[in-house]
């Protein structure tokens, strides 16, 4: 079944169709799907049901969610490929991620100083936060074109996060939580708005 990318959709129809999607990808009670549900913490949303969620909303309204791109950013930022192009552009220097994986323990202080032995960067004091600064910055760039709602993330509370243990899976859990109903009904209102599917005032 293909979609009907000549169907124009209202705001209604788009919500109680994603709850819908939502109910079947990850088999759910429907009284479970509120807006704020959180995919992942409230309705137990696991990486495959994201393929089958986005592969229904395929279906139904033409439009992708782009849920490899999140788990493709996501294994990136864990295995430390942004922290190594953050570190990059600030001293200059090429670093492999592989190099920074091997470093122990996995913080941000034990990176720098591993940087300092291995390439002779210079530090300066405040250094280690303006860095994990612009991981966090980089990370929510590079996650804006999807259904995230990073609107009013906690940046503090990440930053502190990745601080103190680079792999943070606390990290990972509150961007993630962030994935919410409202989030991608708002996605696919967006998208269909973009394509000229919207109803007028909708």
């Amino acid at each position: 079944m293909e979609p009907d990318t000549r169907k124009i959709w209202t705001r209604p129809e788009i919500r109680v169709s994603v709850g819908k999607l939502i109910v079947e990808a990850l088999g759910v009670d429907e009284a479970n799907v509120t807006a704020d549900a959180e995919l992942i913490t409230d309705l137990g949303a696991e990486s495959i049901d994201f393929l089958d969620l986005s592969f229904k909303c395929q279906m139904m309204f033409g439009v992708d969610l782009p849920m490899r791109l999140i788990q493709e950013r996501r294994i990136e930022w864990r295995d430390l490929t942004v922290l190594a192009r953050v570190l990059e552009a600030r001293y200059r220097v090429t670093v492999a991620a592989e190099d920074l994986r091997m470093v122990s323990p996995a913080s941000l202080s034990a990176v720098l100083e591993h940087m300092a032995a291995k390439h002779g960067i210079t530090r300066a004091p405040g250094d280690q936060r303006e860095i994990v600064g612009a991981l966090v910055t980089r990370l929510v760039a590079d996650l804006a074109s999807t259904p995230l709602d990073l609107s009013g993330l906690p940046v503090d509370q990440v930053t502190g996060y990745l601080e103190k243990n680079l792999h943070s899976p606390e990290a990972v859990e509150v961007v993630m939580n962030r994935l919410t109903v409202r989030a991608i009904t708002e996605y696919v209102v967006g998208q269909l708005a973009a394509a000229g599917r919207l109803a007028p005032g909708a």
